[in-house]
């Protein structure tokens, strides 16, 4: 027999469930009112005694991913991420406004995401109709009342209206297999950004394992000759003179830097930012963290360098505001015949 754990923390209901063979069988679901992290492991093995099972007897695990509370995302996405790696089972991940779903009918998935706005999307069966997003609640009411046909899904209170359908479960029992999660260890929350907030908040954190997937998306979109998985392993496990950086914007990787310190110099080998994070001062956060790990070592690092291509010419203009400064041009230095322009930074005297 095929048993599924199925979870979700992403708002302020906790629930766990189990599926068998692709339907809900039992369900244990109610308001936990930011408790979900102190009650959801309990609950789990609430409902596998009083079903006669052990964790043994679970076959996969599948989990709301988000969007939703920032917090209560990670508490179930934690423990499926856990149960999935421990019990060498299958993840699945599903948005938390498409497990609101009514069916197959179209529907309208809603969650309140505070300040007088929604996280919103569209879903009908398999297909979304509309990407999960933050709308303003005056325009989520406006949809509303222009298709009064569709399904309108989640804790709606807050918006004074009804709901036609209001637990993930029932969509989380029925899960495809294209929701599967290939690397659990790597799985990541859906975090949606609000685009009226004027700043982001950057956080710059040394590269992990984990994080090699998303970076690898960043690589591949920036470089004409991208590092491979093994390129970055190596960097990370295996090069003792490379650090490598990510910068990150709620769950996700935005940006890194890969740079080498070999004695009294340091070389930056690679520096990129994901396109829609650009011009937003992403790269000067991760040069600047470069630029500090330099200075904070016992032994001096007098100069920073790196080669970029001389048809870069927006690079070119980066490094040259952070003090770089054009030395030799290396003539056919990529694989391409392309020249590069070699650049040097003084650190011990700036």
């Amino acid at each position: 027999m095929s048993y599924a754990l199925l979870l979700d923390s992403s708002n302020s209901k906790l629930s766990v469930g189990l599926a068998k063979d692709g339907s809900l069988f039992d369900a244990i679901e109610y308001e936990a009112n930011q408790r979900q992290s102190e009650l959801m492991v309990g609950e789990i093995g609430n409902i596998l005694t009083r079903n006669s099972l052990g964790k043994d007897d679970l076959s996969s695990v599948v989990v709301c991913k988000g969007p939703g509370s920032y917090t209560g995302v990670r508490i179930a996405l934690t423990i499926a991420k856990t149960a999935a790696l421990a019990l060498s089972i299958p993840l699945y991940m599903v948005s938390s406004l498409e497990a609101l779903k009514d069916g197959d009918n179209a529907s309208i998935c809603l969650s309140n995401a505070r300040g007088k706005r929604s996280y919103f999307g569209v879903h009908k069966g398999e297909e979304c109709l509309i990407d999960d997003c933050i709308m303003d609640n005056e325009k989520v009411l406006s949809y509303i009342a222009e298709n009064p046909t569709f399904s309108i899904c989640g804790d709606l209170q807050y918006l004074g209206l009804e709901t036609t359908h209001n637990t993930p479960l029932p969509t989380l029992a029925k899960c495809s297999e294209e929701k599967y999660e290939a690397e659990p260890l790597g799985a990541s929350p859906v975090y949606l950004k609000d685009t009226g907030n004027s700043a982001l908040k950057v956080i710059v954190r040394k590269m992990n394992s984990a994080d090699i997937l998303q970076v690898l998306e960043i690589e591949n979109a920036c470089f004409s000759a991208p590092y491979t998985h093994e390129n970055f392993l190596y960097e990370l496990n295996e090069n003792p003179f490379a650090t490598m950086l990510v910068a990150m914007v709620g769950p996700d990787i935005v940006g890194y830097i890969d740079f080498m310190i070999t004695f009294d110099s340091a070389t930056i080998n690679r520096i990129a930012v994901k396109e829609e994070y650009r011009k937003k001062g992403i790269g000067n956060r991760l040069l600047g963290e470069c630029v500090k790990l330099c200075r904070e070592r016992e032994e001096p690092v007098e100069n920073l360098t790196l080669e970029v291509r001389k048809s870069n010419q927006n690079a070119i203009r980066f490094y040259k505001k952070h003090a770089f400064k054009e030395i030799v041009v290396k003539p056919q230095y990529y694989s391409d015949g392309e020249d590069a322009i070699y650049m040097v930074r003084s650190i011990i005297n700036d």
